[in-house]
């Protein structure tokens, strides 16, 4: 399976105020439009925009966005011109440069698009993508020294996932295979919704018949990520074949941070058959840390499972896997275990606010009530617990009724709360 370098596509979000005058009310419908991908549409309303406004401050960003607007309607001519006098105006603009490398990359004029983002990077010395298309260029004419280059400065601006991914891939001559593994496993670490990462550290895991489970715990995650993607059948066949390796056990060496977590949850199981449960659920967090240093996702959820399993009374165990499921950004597994953890332990303060916030924005508004509702009879007698539950009646469920309910509570139960100034302010709301 080849790797797969995922370069960036810059949209420029303007802002306009629409005080009346007629180029503010073009330009804002005109960036309206682009964001929603009416294109032609955009086009023509940033140019009137442009044309109506010469010699004002917003000039040159209405001729970017022109430009802009225009290639992405593949009227090349008309962009390049728009974007020409956007630096004409305003040679600073980042945008403008980049936009317009960015067009010229795709009609093959790479020395002049080369030139573009030479200038929008030194023009901007925060941003990253123009740094990640020369990169882009320089795979192009097969320099691969370049494009590592590029990416290790982009890399020394913002550790992003997405240029480890590029650098991992562009830099698959230079680095060692543990070199690029931990690139990658440090991209999904830091955003393990970014798919490409995913994709690639999988990848490299099974051509070099490394650790097969932790290779088809990254295919799943592309799967989830990308289920429309025209790679997933081959992903598919890829999976059933690290499947089959770990059956087999046909790898190229053993992976000794899959060993150490192992071991530990060895202990932990036996800790748990000894009837020892807080022991077992030590071992089981003490696998997640050793995970978490090698950042290896895989093994995390592995230790984090094992331990709502072995200690199943456990609220912080259901918790932590909870935590985790969120952080990988898989909503609905991390609600599931949050209400586990709800029910084993209702009103602990440091599982109500995520608990309900989820459960809101995954619309599960009546699960989010019986969540406030089972924390307010536990938690009783304590007012920062109540006052927990009255803002999110408030905050996560707009029920201003409830909110007021407990919050009358507060005042009517709690006297001397040394909080009761901030209840009856929100009161007066």
């Amino acid at each position: 399976m080849k790797p797969i370098l995922a370069l960036p596509i810059l949209i420029v979000a303007l802002l306009f105020s629409a005080c009346g005058r007629n180029p503010d009310v073009l330009t804002q419908k005109g960036i309206k439009a682009l964001n929603q991908g009416d294109v032609g549409k955009a086009t023509s309303l940033l140019t009137k925009a442009a044309e109506k406004s010469p010699g004002s401050e917003d000039e040159a960003y209405r001729w970017g966005a022109a430009g802009l607007a225009a290639a992405r309607a593949g009227r090349g001519g008309d962009a390049e011109s728009y974007l020409v006098k956007a630096l004409a105006l305003d040679g600073q603009s980042f945008e403008a440069h980049y936009n317009l490398g960015d067009m010229l990359i795709s009609q093959n004029r790479l020395d002049e698009a080369e030139s573009y983002l030479s200038k929008a990077a030194e023009v901007d010395p925060s941003r990253t993508e123009a740094l990640e298309a020369l990169a882009g260029i320089a795979l192009r004419r097969g320099d691969f020294d370049s494009a590592v280059e590029y990416l290790n400065r982009a890399r020394n601006r913002e550790e992003s996932a997405r240029v480890l991914t590029s650098l991992a891939v562009a830099g698959k001559e230079n680095y060692s295979i543990e070199q690029t593994r931990s690139l990658l496993q440090q991209a999904v670490t830091l955003d393990p919704a970014y798919a490409p990462a995913q994709l690639n550290l999988a990848s490299v895991l099974d051509q070099n018949r490394l650790d097969p489970a932790q290779a088809a715990a990254h295919y799943e995650a592309f799967i989830r990520l990308q289920p429309e993607d025209d790679k997933i059948p081959l992903v598919h066949q890829r999976l059933q074949m690290m499947e089959s390796r770990v059956a087999s056990g046909d790898v190229a060496r053993p992976d000794p941070v899959r060993q150490d977590v192992e071991d530990l949850l060895t202990q932990a199981a036996d800790a748990a058959t000894r009837g020892e449960s807080p022991l077992a659920l030590q071992f089981c967090l003490r696998a997640n840390a050793a995970a978490t240093r090698a950042q290896r996702s895989d093994l995390r959820e592995r230790a984090l499972r094992a331990a709502t399993t072995l200690v199943p009374d456990s609220a912080r165990a259901h918790f932590g896997l909870g935590q985790f499921m969120l952080a990988q950004n898989r909503k609905t597994e991390a609600l599931i275990s949050f209400e586990k953890a709800q029910d084993l332990a209702p009103g602990w303060p440091l599982l109500l606010r995520p608990s309900v916030t989820l459960a809101a924005e995954l619309n599960q508004t009546t699960l989010a009530d019986e969540m406030l509702k089972s924390s307010e009879k536990a938690g009783f007698g304590n007012p920062d617990i109540l006052l927990e539950i009255g803002d999110l009646y408030a905050e996560a469920l707009n029920d201003e009724k409830e909110s007021r309910r407990i919050y009358q509570e507060l005042l009517e139960n709690f006297p001397d709360y040394e909080k009761l100034s901030e209840v009856q302010d929100r009161l007066n709301r």
